[in-house]
């Protein structure tokens, strides 16, 4: 049976990546020549979900967190997510520059949504499981 905390967590790993690449493009574009860039969700969660198959504790190795209550979530090192960030092929502005402000206004917005959806998904499950132990 699939871990829905684990996957969830996956992809919320995906979606910070995404609003990270997305909040970069936004603060370049006006730099002339730059090339908006973009997140692959499919790759991102198989290299993430490897990641953890092949090294399951080195969800609490990020230095950076901590996991202060031993119910809460592990932390996550986002440096071994390892997000393939691609080019969008876009039509360029005359600098030479690909962004287009309003389309990646709209990319980070879906991304915070669903990452607010991504955590009411995890607490629904803890819920659920505190409801099943009678607590």
């Amino acid at each position: 049976m699939p871990d829905l905390v684990s996957d969830v967590s996956h992809y919320m790993n995906y979606l910070v990546t995404k609003r990270n690449t997305v909040s970069s493009n936004i603060a370049n574009a006006n730099t002339p020549g730059y090339q908006a860039q973009d997140v692959t969700f499919a790759e991102q969660m198989n290299k993430s979900s490897a990641l953890y198959k092949s090294n399951p504790s080195d969800l609490n190795s990020n230095p950076d967190l901590y996991q202060t209550n031993e119910m809460h979530l592990p932390t996550v090192n986002m440096k071994n997510t390892y997000a393939k960030i691609q080019t969008k092929s876009m039509q360029m502005n005359k600098d030479g520059n690909s962004v287009d402000v309003t389309t990646e206004m709209l990319d980070l917005m879906k991304a915070n949504q669903l990452y607010g959806i991504s955590i009411n998904a995890i607490n629904t499950q803890y819920a659920i499981n505190q409801a099943a132990r009678g607590r």
